[in-house]
This record gives C-alpha cells, sequence and structure tokens, in this order.
C-alpha cells in the first residue's frame, strides 16, 4: 500500500515537472520570437512606455493627448488625491483578488495565487496616475504615431467594462487602490495560467503594431522586445 501511494507520489511529481518544464520552454521559445520587427518609431509622435516591477507589467501614457483624454475615461473625483496634477496614468490589467490582497509581494498567499492562475475570479484594469518614468525606473518608451496609438487605446478601453449608465464614456469602478492616486475598474476577461498581465500589455503592443513577443507570460519578455 506505501509503496502504490509513493509511486503514485512519484508520478505525479513527474507529472508536474515535465508540466512546468514544458510551460517554460514554450514560454521562451514564443516569448523571444519577435513579432512586428518592422517598425519604427515616429520621430514627433506619442511616447508610450511599458514599465515592470520584475514580474509585472504596465503601460504609462500621457494622460492627455490629441488622440485620447484618459481623464474621462478614469475621471479625476474617482480618485481621492488631486490627480489632475499628474501628466501620465498607468494602466495594467490582471486578476482582482490577486490586485487587491497583494500590493505587495511578501502580502502573497498561496490560495489567492491558485484562485489567479486557474482564472477562477474576476479581472480588474488598475489605473495610477502618475508622472512620466524616471530613469531609475524599469521602463522603456517609444515615439508612436496617431493610428497606431489609436489602437493600443482602442485595444484599452475594449478591455474594460462599460458603464451602464455612460456607456463606453467612462469606466466603471471595481474597488479601492493601494492609496489616494489609484483605483481598480472593471475589466473583460480572466487573468489565468496562460493568460497573464504581461501577455495582456504583449497583445495591446502587437494590436498597435508595436514589436512583441508570440506569447509573454513573464515581464522580462515583454521588455525584451519594448
Amino acid at each position: 500500500m506505501i509503496v502504490h501511494a509513493l509511486r503514485l507520489l512519484g508520478a505525479i511529481l513527474t507529472l508536474a515537472f515535465v508540466a512546468c518544464l514544458l510551460y517554460l520552454t514554450t514560454a521562451f521559445v514564443l516569448g523571444y520570437a519577435t513579432v512586428n520587427r518592422d517598425f519604427h518609431p515616429t520621430p514627433g509622435g506619442t511616447e508610450v512606455f511599458v514599465c515592470s516591477n520584475g514580474a509585472h507589467t504596465d503601460f504609462v501614457l500621457p494622460v492627455t493627448s490629441p488622440v485620447i483624454d484618459w481623464s474621462a475615461k478614469f475621471p479625476p473625483e474617482d480618485f481621492a488625491a488631486p490627480v489632475s496634477l499628474y501628466d501620465h496614468i498607468g494602466l495594467g490589467w490582471g486578476d482582482l483578488e490577486f490586485y487587491r490582497t497583494t500590493p505587495r509581494w511578501e502580502d502573497l498567499k498561496l490560495g489567492t495565487a491558485l484562485h489567479a492562475l486557474l482564472g477562477l475570479g474576476p479581472s480588474a484594469i488598475h489605473a495610477q496616475y502618475r508622472p512620466a518614468p524616471l530613469p531609475g525606473e524599469r521602463c522603456a518608451g517609444v515615439a508612436i504615431s496617431d493610428a497606431e496609438y489609436r489602437t493600443l487605446a482602442d485595444y484599452i478601453t475594449g478591455s474594460l467594462v462599460p458603464s451602464p449608465a455612460a456607456g463606453q464614456a467612462r469606466a466603471v469602478i471595481a474597488g479601492e487602490g493601494y492609496g489616494a492616486s489609484d483605483r481598480f475598474y472593471r475589466a473583460r476577461g480572466r487573468f489565468s495560467l496562460v493568460n497573464s498581465c504581461n501577455v495582456w500589455v504583449d497583445e495591446g503592443l502587437k494590436a498597435a503594431g508595436l514589436p512583441s513577443g508570440v506569447w509573454t507570460p513573464f515581464a522580462f519578455l515583454v521588455m525584451a522586445h519594448f
């Protein structure tokens, strides 16, 4: 009986190891395969950034531009701080419960991680009004055309759940953020092991014609192209 149980445990561990190895190998192969190799920056265009904390990536975009005014989607009155003082906004996507309960990595719980990786909860867009990226941040920026920025903006707004009262005019608050200048907004889709926050950013870059990977579940794979 004990021998049978040990064999079963060994088979499970072996299967888990092979699955992890296959996942990582696929991520590296597809993550480093470049899409939109013929992209060229637009002199005088809108400068957009992708920023990373090592595990998660966000878009960092100018609040206002000829293409879109993000303060219409994420009204300053939603925030406790006077966010109209900021000229940029950080936008990221992920599992709502993971976002809410894990402001720092030391707050991470196994149950929360498994719940998110299995795609069991609703998603959210984290919007944070902020300054432009500073030299010490892990950010990369590029100037893009109005048409490229419009496609990127449409991708981001298409991820938001529209307000029943205002339609597409503004986003729907899903909960308070970590401070006075950020909030969570209801979003479409579900975070999972395959569809991570970094995949969401990469798909936006890909749609807008910017350098990206085929599939980038990890932050460093997004940054490798951008």
